[in-house]
């Protein structure tokens, strides 16, 4: 079955025309991409806009922002300083940032950004922050209610609004302070930007981007035809051949596993809003999930499902500073897992090959969103080696309406992965209960909430850090490693892969965050075309 779905999937890219000539771009001062649909949240922090990693860069600017070694510089702020209690946060402003218009960006359009914000409540959490005041025309201030180690991220992900000229058509002509700023866009079609005569930064490398909102399949065949300069292709695509375009791989933290209910059946809870059903019997027990984490063997499930292009994934912070490497362990242990499931009283009774307990069969439906083969094959390759483990998945392809009704009741194939902790917080917090679709697998450790609480309250980011590695695993309880509580079991973080058309640089790529449409852009304004 899995073979079945990877064939189909190499077939339907090798069935568009041959690959022609390239045209000659080299002196051409325009780029044209092809990476998904990137325009989600219509440029309105409001209706979600920033909430992706990196989607800002092109047409807004942020306070701060993370350099490719992900550390926080300025941006808009030439600096940050932090009182010793951690609760005031003072930010000088670049004197000389104008927004495409040609008004200059004030403190005053930050104290109107923020404070919009706030008060929505919906988009960004900013319930922690007191009181946001200009001090004078570029100086910010912010006060909290109490310390916030991850403040320091949403700096660099909100994007600064004017505000003289915001108000319900600004999704129609926004105005930033970016490199670049929107001269037409076609919901569902394509997004041009040019060049921002205004910004303050190093003249970016091209005057025009035009952007394509394409299947895959369409934007396979446009980069053949010689239309695109920039391509996002999955795992199945890879293969490819295109003429005067290379494959550039870029290391990410954009992981994929599997979140697993930890309560027995008959709960209830909240998925964005709604009511819905919460546990399951098998899952709810640790040693089901502490098998799979053990067993299931991620190099070949990251050979099958993403033809190689991907690394082992174990707590979702992977290589960042505030990964615990002591989380990291030998998988594919099928006699371990075997074994830990048998101590546990799970016992092949009926020599199905099945283990029971109890009355109850080890036996389980995974789902996963129909339309996204990555996730699908990923589902088949977890179903097969589970087999072997004595446990059995039931594959189910829905939408994610219907995962958002029973995500909560079932295992599901889960992502994530972003340049700031607080993620962890949304995952595994008891607090997060019940709030939008975090902590999807209802967990809850009182020695997890300690550690994570500890590390949102830090004045430090070193101490910060210490936390967030202590919540992983501190020796003796946690929510990954072997011996971790495993309510998600991360298996592999994907590569991001693009075909790049010969002579575009686009720079010194960070270790990207989840979802590929936004990731490539952290530092659009370095892209060059080399002679």
């Amino acid at each position: 079955m899995l073979a079945t779905s990877l064939a189909l999937s190499t077939l339907t890219a090798c069935a568009d025309s041959a690959p022609r000539e390239r045209p000659d771009h080299t002196e051409s001062t325009s780029l044209t991409l092809a990476v998904g649909d990137i325009s989600g949240g219509e440029f309105d922090p409001l209706k979600g806009w920033g909430t992706r990693p990196a989607q800002i860069r092109p047409i807004h600017s942020s306070l701060l922002k993370a350099n490719s070694s992900l550390e926080f510089e300025g941006d808009l702020a030439t600096d940050h300083t932090v009182s010793e209690d951690g609760l005031v946060w003072t930010l000088p402003l670049r004197p000389e940032a104008m927004f495409s218009n040609g008004d200059p960006v004030t403190a005053h359009d930050v104290e109107f950004t923020y404070t919009l914000l706030k008060e929505d409540g919906v988009q960004f959490d900013l319930g922690f922050v007191d009181r946001i005041r200009a001090v004078d025309d570029h100086t910010i201030e912010f006060t909290l209610t109490e310390p916030r180690s991850t403040f320091v991220s949403q700096l660099t992900e909100i994007p600064i609004l004017p505000k003289d000229h915001y108000g319900e058509g600004y999704s129609a002509d926004p105005i930033g302070s970016g490199p670049y700023r929107v001269v037409d866009y076609q919901d569902g079609q394509q997004l041009i930007l040019e060049r921002n005569p205004h910004w303050y930064g190093p003249a970016p490398g091209f005057d025009k981007l035009t952007f394509l909102f394409l299947t895959e399949d369409a934007a396979l065949a446009a980069a053949r035809a010689g239309d695109v300069d920039v391509l996002y292709v999955p795992p199945t695509f890879a293969g490819q051949e295109l003429p005067g375009m290379s494959l550039q791989r870029f290391e990410s933290v954009d992981s994929r596993g599997l979140s697993l209910p930890t309560l027995p059946s008959g709960a209830s809870g909240r998925i964005n809003g709604k009511d819905v059903e919460v546990g399951n019997d098998v899952t709810a027990d640790p040693a089901i999930r502490q098998a799979l984490n053990i067993g299931l063997d991620r190099e070949a499930i990251i050979d099958i499902a993403l033809q190689g292009h991907g690394r082992p994934a174990y707590s979702l912070a992977d290589t960042l500073p505030w990964f615990n490497e002591e989380t990291v362990f030998e998988d594919g242990d099928v006699e371990g897992a075997r074994d830990l499931l048998a101590e546990a009283g799970w016992v092949d009774e009926n020599g199905d090959g099945i283990v029971e307990k109890d009355g109850l069969t080890a036996s389980f439906t995974l789902l996963h969103p129909a339309d996204d083969n990555l996730r699908s094959d990923l589902a088949l390759v977890v179903g097969e080696q589970a087999r072997e483990l004595g446990i059995d998945i039931r594959i189910k392809g829905t939408s994610w309406d219907g995962i958002f009704v029973d995500g909560k009741a079932n295992a599901v194939t889960w992502g994530g992965g972003r340049h700031h902790p607080h993620q962890l917080y949304e995952m595994y917090s008891t607090e997060e209960h019940n709030v939008g679709y975090n902590n999807m697998p209802h967990y809850s450790n009182e020695q997890v909430d300690r550690a994570l609480e500890q590390a949102l309250a830090a004045t430090t980011q070193e101490e910060a850090n210490s936390w967030w590695k202590r919540a992983q695993w501190d020796g003796t309880v946690g929510f990954a490693g072997p011996g971790g509580d495993a309510p998600l079991v991360w298996l592999a973080r994907i590569d991001h892969l693009y075909f790049v058309a010969d002579g575009v640089s686009l720079g010194d790529q960070p270790v990207h965050a989840h979802g590929h449409e936004w990731a490539l852009f952290n530092n659009i304004a370095d892209w060059r075309r080399e002679q």
